[in-house]
């Protein structure tokens, strides 16, 4: 079951897209979804709950920009599909810049949303074989997914995770992460530090190469964590 969000403030065109995933559901029989619809991007930002699969966003609405709601929503959840409805093609390009799945031309023609419907659950299939956190901050609740995570650690009592482009902080202990990540191929390589094996560019003597960082490899775990590496780039998954 997909949850389907769109944000358009002409009722006429939200219409037109209901009937599309109506149309697009009778012809498709696994194909089933929740759908809810915003007129206004505040309501959307105010209630969004991190827990939507395909967004569906108009580039021009009254009260922000949805590009601007498409930054915000993105700065949560990394892993919705956003799609952006507009009458411009240059505006859209624009919403690669915050990971847009693709958009759609104004008036929208059943055969182009069909494609499009069909690439994007094909990538949420693949997505869904995936695990995914919702991480609650002092400030947010955000979904992520393993895969963007490069390694945890644990200082001063906080848990800190690496992505590629920041690092997201939270109470908790890494126990917690070693547990439900360990199908995601999270090894320890000391007490302090959880590592993503996809990440691991290298090993010298007491240190691993982590991404863009060198972390400490224990005598405690020196041991399991380079028969895990060894599997996991060997193939043995």
């Amino acid at each position: 079951m997909l949850n389907i969000v769109i944000l358009e403030d002409q009722a006429d065109q939200a219409e037109r897209l209901t009937r599309m995933l109506e149309k697009y559901a009778s012809s498709h029989s696994d194909f089933a979804y929740t759908l809810k619809r915003y007129e206004r991007s505040i309501p959307l930002l105010t209630e969004y709950k991190c827990d939507a699969d395909i967004l569906f966003l108009d580039i021009q609405v009254p009260d922000m920009l949805g590009m601007e709601a498409a930054k915000k929503i993105r700065a949560m959840d990394n892993k919705v599909m956003i799609i952006f409805i507009t009458m411009l093609t240059q505006y859209a390009i624009e919403g690669y810049s915050v990971g847009a799945f693709d958009y759609v031309l104004k008036p929208i023609r059943y055969e182009e949303f069909s494609t499009k419907m069909d690439r994007v659950c094909r990538m949420l299939a693949h997505q869904n074989t995936a695990t995914t956190l919702e991480i609650r901050t002092k400030e947010e609740i955000r979904r992520v997914n393993a895969d963007d995570m490069t390694y945890i650690e644990v200082a001063n009592h906080d848990i800190l995770i690496h992505t590629d482009g920041e690092v997201i902080r939270q109470w908790g202990n890494l126990k917690t992460y070693e547990d439900k990540l360990a199908s995601a191929h999270f090894v320890r390589c000391n007490a302090c530090y959880l590592v993503n094996l996809k990440y691991v560019r290298g090993i010298n003597g007491d240190t691993v190469m982590v991404d863009r960082d060198e972390l400490a490899i224990s005598k405690a775990k020196r041991k399991d964590f380079l028969i895990a590496v060894a599997q996991y780039k060997g193939g043995s998954r």
